[in-house]
């Protein structure tokens, strides 16, 4: 197979029109997510999941969600601070959540996943922190795919764990130092 050109890659929202029958990435869950729950959940208004097609088959999608982070839960240098004081400004902030992203297995090792997450991102600064406040990206990616978010050089930081002996599996990016570093 002769490599994807990746701007030749279409985007769109997830419609009732789509088959993915062929579909398959190397994660069950994730393909499980697009062919019984996607739509299901963008109709409840609890994600919005977008396709990645090339040449008319599906390669990849990710799917966002508003989210909240709690203070405690981010870095000391990356929590809001009370003006002229050390104090957290605000419990909970607000975020979007990248909930799910997968690349079809026939398309891995292309850049498809970096360009769909950086597509993500892109949406998240352009529209939504323009339209509404944001100040966090999160994930909670599997054990498998937290390479791919901790060495995609835009600072995904893991949260800090509430119970101690327990690791977090959530990370975080700080939009307010991505958009303004």
């Amino acid at each position: 197979m002769a490599a994807v050109k990746l701007d030749d890659i279409r985007v769109e929202p997830l419609n009732t029109n789509h088959n993915f029958s062929e579909f398959y990435c190397t994660s069950d869950d994730l393909n499980d997510f697009i062919r019984n729950d996607a739509l299901r959940e963008q109709e409840c208004m609890l994600s919005r999941t977008y396709l990645f097609s090339y040449e008319e088959e599906v390669v990849g999608f990710v799917s966002l969600s508003a989210d909240s982070v709690g203070a405690p839960k981010l870095r000391r240098e990356d929590v809001v601070r009370k003006k002229s004081s050390d104090r957290p400004a605000y419990s909970v902030l607000p975020c979007v959540l990248i909930g799910r992203l997968a690349v079809a297995k026939k398309y891995e090792r292309q850049g498809i996943g970096k360009y769909i997450l950086n597509w993500a991102i892109g949406l998240i600064t352009n529209v939504v922190c323009k339209s509404v406040g944001c100040r966090y990206i999160t994930v909670d990616p599997k054990t498998e795919s937290l390479q791919f978010y901790t060495e995609s050089g835009l600072g995904f930081t893991q949260m800090e764990a509430f119970k101690p002996g327990r690791p977090e599996t959530r990370y975080y990016i700080n939009l307010y130092k991505l958009l303004n570093d």
